[in-house]
């Protein structure tokens, strides 16, 4: 049987800085981590690791905003300006021998037509990863048709990986065994809870966003023996890590327990079930 070592997110608006976090989550009992990408803090948090000896699995990058990947499928400067920030990402985990940059195919609800334009455009984040030996975890996010195109396009690329967020699966996905498609390509994952599709009736596409919760696992639904029979059967022996959120969505206050713990307990708390998931008790 497998033996996978525990990770997690570091939390974002928490006011700890991430280096000092990482010996609060490996005092919790995790082995390994990722963190969103702020290029400042890229050397303190890897030395910060190194001094735990902590993995730094994984850079998430940017997706929204001045980054926005949806840019990436049309004409323009903007995709190619998108385009050369990931390349900047994947540079930054190169130098700092960050095995994982986790990527955003699309962002949106809208859109469902892969174009030429995009593929050439991750042709060239692909490239930049190829040649600077980082494995680009595609995400399993909203617009499954742009990430088929690319798993499809680049299958046989040196860096191309999966990256596996099991609540985007429930709740953005319908409940697609995504592993079934991809499963041979996992690199990294995203474990996280929620209720499904959970918007009242008089909300819009564009709210969808909403159902996606990142509770902390056994707080939702997702079948986790599932999940653990799917990673089980593919390649993958990597750390299993998990992206929790404490920040309630718009109207809800699914995550009010979690703010009422002190970091310290969450990340403890987090440990817990992500153990319990790995041992196969939820």
């Amino acid at each position: 049987m497998k033996k996978y070592i525990p990770g997690i997110y570091v939390l974002e608006g928490t006011g700890i800085p991430a280096a000092e976090q990482i010996g609060i989550l490996k005092d919790a009992g995790f082995g390994a981590f990722f963190t969103e990408w702020h290029p400042e803090e890229t050397s303190e948090v890897a030395k910060a690791a190194e001094k735990h000896g902590v993995i730094f699995q994984s850079i998430h990058s940017p997706f929204s905003g001045e980054c926005h990947v949806s840019e990436m499928w049309k004409e323009g400067e903007k995709g190619k300006a998108v385009a050369a920030r990931l390349i900047d990402c994947v540079k930054d985990c190169a130098n700092h021998n960050i095995p994982v940059m986790v990527i955003h195919p699309f962002i949106g609800f809208r859109d469902h037509t892969p174009t030429q334009v995009g593929l050439d455009n991750y042709a060239r984040v692909i490239d930049a990863a190829n040649d600077l030996g980082v494995k680009l975890g595609f995400e399993n996010v909203e617009g499954e048709e742009y990430l088929d195109a690319i798993m499809k396009r680049f299958w046989d690329a040196p860096s191309l990986g999966f990256c596996l967020d099991t609540g985007h699966e429930l709740c953005y996905n319908d409940g697609k065994d995504m592993m079934a498609l991809y499963g041979e390509k996992l690199c990294h994952t995203h474990l996280n809870d929620n209720l499904g599709k959970i918007l009242p009736p008089d909300a819009s596409i564009d709210d969808m966003w909403q159902g996606d919760l990142h509770l902390t696992m056994g707080d939702g639904i997702v079948d986790w023996k599932g999940v653990m029979d799917r990673i089980d059967a593919s390649p993958y022996e990597g750390p299993l890590i998990c992206e929790l959120s404490r920040r309630n969505r718009p109207n809800r206050n699914d995550h009010d327990r979690y703010l009422a713990m002190s970091v310290e307990e969450f990340y403890s708390y987090a440990y817990d079930r992500a153990m319990k998931v790995i041992n196969r008790e939820l």
